[in-house]
């Protein structure tokens, strides 16, 4: 669960990015782009400053400092270890298992349309295969052979959407190329601020990317991981995005959800496009089982207590199998795929994070702090995103700007009640 706390600081930054950027942000990033144009850059901009570069300093060393002191092996473990509660580890257990889930649906969603159009293979049928591959996959491996393929996977897909990024920039005469594209639809600013801060703020909170923090033996190898972190983050999410602003000018007609995938046949070819595919597909299988590795973890170490590999590595198997069902169910929808997959990732993320990042942080700088603040901060975090979830299932009309900000008003609700319950405890003492 913690790959022996050997990993060094290359393997660091090299897990930790593959397992951030999957093909969400590949596939996906480069719709929101060719969609809304160059105003999205503002989420690549906050994902390498704040999600991968602040990451690092503000909970990456103070994270792997106290997993080491405690001996903690998951997050919801280190929260209960420090507030002396096994409520909250059940709690953070479960809210982990479902939140994740979801986002891991999206990523199968993501690369089964870049696997399916390139390969001209039904996307439903392409995601029972990849999710397939990926259950077996990761039920055999542990987190020791997870940092390692992950770091392998990281470099496929970095390179490959490089090169994908400076041909299409070639094409269109760089960067100045840029300047004037035209969006194929008004950007709709709330929402990709709420965006860039869900892809990078969030981060703070997310199980899967705090887990890397605890394989290192020393807070030192995070500190010396931090700056090839942050190039690796400018590669993979500028490249994605800037791939997605070129399309706009080379390729046309054609749902933004297959923008890339057709790039990529117009700019490579056939076997060009195929091995792109395969760095997608390296790019979805180095954060599923990631993913995969936490859901179980949670569910099966901090929900129901059980200290077995053999059943974690079960769960691992399920956790994509019931992943695959939703992302096939995501892709039977009769409506528009790019903003299917969108709703989804926000809502895993915002579940997530939203129970997750004030008390993390409330953890690692608010020493005196209780667990009573910490679970009301979690609890208001969780209903304020199953509302907005529920929300958008149920159709039920919201102003726009408050649909569009569920991210950030998700955190502000959990911050809130954070400051009122800590300052309810300081007064009754």
């Amino acid at each position: 669960m913690v790959a022996n706390r050997e990993v060094r600081d290359w393997l660091l930054a090299f897990t930790f990015g593959a397992t951030y950027f999957s093909s969400v942000v590949i596939v996906v990033g480069g719709a929101w782009a060719y969609m809304w144009g160059p105003t999205t850059l503002l989420i690549p901009l906050l994902n390498v400053v704040v999600g991968a570069f602040l990451a690092f300093i503000v909970v990456g060393r103070k994270i792997a400092r106290l997993s080491l002191e405690l001996d903690a092996l998951t997050v919801p473990e280190l929260l209960a270890k420090i507030h002396g509660s096994s409520v909250l580890q059940r709690v953070f257990g479960i809210v982990t298992s479902a939140g994740l889930t979801l986002y891991a649906a999206t990523v199968i969603s993501a690369v089964s349309a870049m696997v399916g159009t390139v390969f001209h293979v039904d996307l439903r049928l392409a995601a029972f295969i990849i999710a397939g591959v990926m259950a077996l996959y990761i039920a055999l491996g542990g987190m020791y052979s997870v940092v390692w393929t992950d770091a392998l996977q990281g470099v496929v897909m970095s390179s490959a959407i490089a090169v994908v990024a400076l041909l299409a920039l070639g094409r269109v005469g760089g960067l100045a190329g840029l300047e004037h594209v035209e969006p194929l639809k008004p950007a709709p600013i709330t929402l990709i601020v709420d965006l860039a801060l869900l892809t990078s703020i969030a981060v703070w909170g997310l199980p899967q990317l705090l887990n890397r923090f605890y394989t290192v033996e020393s807070p030192k190898v995070v500190k010396r991981a931090t700056g090839l972190a942050t190039f690796f983050a400018f590669i993979v999410s500028f490249g994605s995005f800037l791939t997605g602003l070129a399309a706009r000018q080379l390729v046309a007609g054609i749902p933004p959800m297959k923008v890339v995938p057709t790039l990529s046949l117009e700019l490579l070819g056939e076997v060009g496009a195929a091995v792109f595919a395969a760095a997608v597909l390296a790019a979805a299988m180095s954060t599923a089982d990631s993913i995969a590795l936490t859901v179980a973890s949670a569910f099966v170490y901090d929900v129901l207590g059980v200290r077995s590999t053999r059943t974690v590595r079960a769960a691992s198997f399920l956790a994509m199998l019931v992943a695959a069902a939703i992302a096939v169910a995501t892709l039977s929808l009769p409506k528009n795929l790019a903003e299917a997959v969108t709703a989804i990732f926000k809502t895993g993320w915002t579940l997530t994070a939203g129970a997750f990042l004030v008390p993390v942080l409330a953890t690692l700088y608010d020493k005196k702090v209780g667990k009573t603040p910490i679970l009301a901060a979690s609890i208001a975090g969780m209903l304020v995103s199953i509302f907005f979830g529920l929300a958008k299932a149920l159709r039920i009309a919201l102003p726009t700007t408050i649909t569009t900000l569920s991210f950030t008003i998700t955190i502000l609700a959990s911050l809130a009640v954070y400051v009122v319950a800590r300052m309810a405890a300081m007064l009754r003492k």
